[in-house]
C-alpha cells in the first residue's frame, strides 16, 4: 500500500509592526506620495491640493495649509535639483499637464511653471538629472500609451524633450502606459491591456532614454500589471488580476526575460498594486485586502513572503525614507500610513 500526502501552503502571520497615520482630507482620494529631506507629500485627487508634512520628530506633522494646485486630479509627484534649486514636477490628470513647483527651504511649496503633456499622464513619474519622465495612459494620435520626456532645466519653462508610443504586443493590442521606472539608461515601462486575449496582451516595454526609441520587443506578462521598480538588475512588478509580484531580469535591456513570480498566501490573498523595493525586500500592497506583503527578494528566482502588515486601508502607492515606509490609501477620505520598518543594512 502506498501512501500519498497532500501539500499545505504555509500560512503566514502578520506582523504588529508600529504604525500610525493622518488624514488629509474627509472628502478627497490620497493619490500619490513622494519624501524629500524631511518632508512628505501627499497629492489628494477631487480636491486638487498637496498635503505637506514634517516627520522629523518621528511623527507626520502637517506644515501650514495644503498646496493647492490648478488642476484637479494632481497624481504622481518627483523631485528634480537643479543646481541649489529643488523642483518638484506634478502630473496633472485631469488637464493633461504637468507642474513644475518650487520647494522651499520650509517644505512649502510654490509655483514655477507647466507643460502640456500630448496624452493623459499617470501617476508613476520619475526624474532623471533635469528630465522628467512621464508615462501616458494614452496618447494623442496613437491608440498606444507612450512615455514622454520632460526637461525641467529651466523650471519655469518646462519643455517635451521626446515622445514615444509603445509597441502593440501583438497586431492590434492596445497597450496602456500604468507604470515606469528609470535605471542605468533606460525606461521600463509596465502596459497594460484589455485587448483579448488577455493572457497576451499585457507587457513591460523598454525604451532608450537618450533617444527615446523602444529597445527590443514587448515581454508579456500576466494581465493588469500596476507599478514597477528596477533593483540590482531586476524589475518587479505588481500583478493586479494575477495576484502576485514578478521579477525580470534587466541585464539585457533588450532582451527581457522572466525570472521569477509569487503569488502572496495570506488569508484573502493579494490584489497587487502598489510597490517599493529596498535592499532584499519588496512590499508589496495589497489593495483589496488592506494589508502590505512583505517579500524576500534576495534570490529573485525563488522570491518568498515573510510576513504581511495588515490595518492599512486600500494601499495606492508607497515611499521609503530611513527607518519609515510611507503608504497612502487611495479612497476618499482615505489616510497616510507613517510604518516603522527598522533602517536599512
Amino acid at each position: 500500500m502506498a501512501l500519498t500526502g497532500c501539500g499545505v501552503a504555509p500560512v503566514i502571520p502578520p506582523v504588529l509592526d508600529s504604525f500610525t497615520s493622518v488624514t488629509p482630507s474627509a472628502t478627497g482620494t490620497p493619490n500619490s506620495v513622494t519624501v524629500f529631506g524631511n518632508y512628505e507629500y501627499v497629492s489628494v485627487q477631487h480636491t486638487g491640493q498637496i498635503f505637506i508634512y514634517n516627520f522629523s520628530n518621528g511623527s507626520q506633522v502637517q506644515t501650514g495649509p495644503p498646496y493647492t494646485t490648478p488642476c484637479n486630479s494632481p497624481s504622481g509627484m518627483a523631485v528634480v535639483q537643479e543646481g541649489s534649486n529643488n523642483i518638484m514636477a506634478v502630473a496633472c490628470y485631469d488637464t493633461d499637464s504637468v507642474l513644475t513647483l518650487n520647494i522651499v527651504a520650509n517644505g512649502s511649496l510654490s509655483p514655477l511653471g507647466s507643460v502640456t503633456v500630448p496624452g493623459v499622464p499617470y501617476p508613476e513619474i520619475a526624474s532623471d538629472g533635469t528630465n522628467v519622465i512621464v508615462p501616458l495612459f494614452t496618447m494623442n494620435g496613437s491608440t498606444n500609451g507612450g512615455v514622454v520626456k520632460l526637461n525641467v532645466s529651466n523650471p519655469s519653462v518646462p519643455a517635451i524633450a521626446g515622445i514615444v508610443a509603445l509597441a502593440s504586443p501583438f497586431p492590434g493590442a492596445v497597450a496602456d502606459t500604468t507604470a515606469l521606472a528609470v535605471a542605468g539608461g533606460y525606461i521600463y515601462v509596465a502596459s497594460g491591456s484589455e485587448t483579448l486575449p488577455l493572457t497576451a496582451s499585457s507587457s513591460v516595454q523598454v525604451v532608450n532614454e537618450s533617444t527615446m526609441q523602444l529597445v527590443g520587443s514587448p515581454l508579456v506578462v500576466p494581465h493588469s500589471p500596476q507599478q514597477i521598480v528596477v533593483s540590482g538588475g531586476v524589475a518587479y512588478v505588481t500583478i493586479f488580476d494575477a495576484a502576485g509580484l514578478e521579477s525580470i531580469s534587466v541585464s539585457n535591456p533588450a532582451s527581457l526575460s522572466m525570472v521569477g513570480l509569487v503569488y502572496p498566501a495570506m488569508p484573502s490573498g493579494c490584489s497587487a498594486l502598489a510597490l517599493a523595493v529596498r535592499e532584499t525586500a519588496a512590499y508589496t500592497g495589497c489593495y483589496g485586502q488592506g494589508t502590505v506583503d512583505r517579500i524576500n527578494v534576495s534570490v529573485p528566482a525563488a522570491m518568498t513572503e515573510i510576513n504581511y502588515i495588515s490595518g492599512l486601508g486600500s494601499p495606492q502607492a508607497m515611499a521609503f525614507s530611513g527607518s519609515y515606509l510611507f503608504v497612502v490609501s487611495g479612497v476618499a477620505g482615505g489616510s497616510v500610513y507613517q510604518v516603522y520598518v527598522g533602517p536599512s543594512n
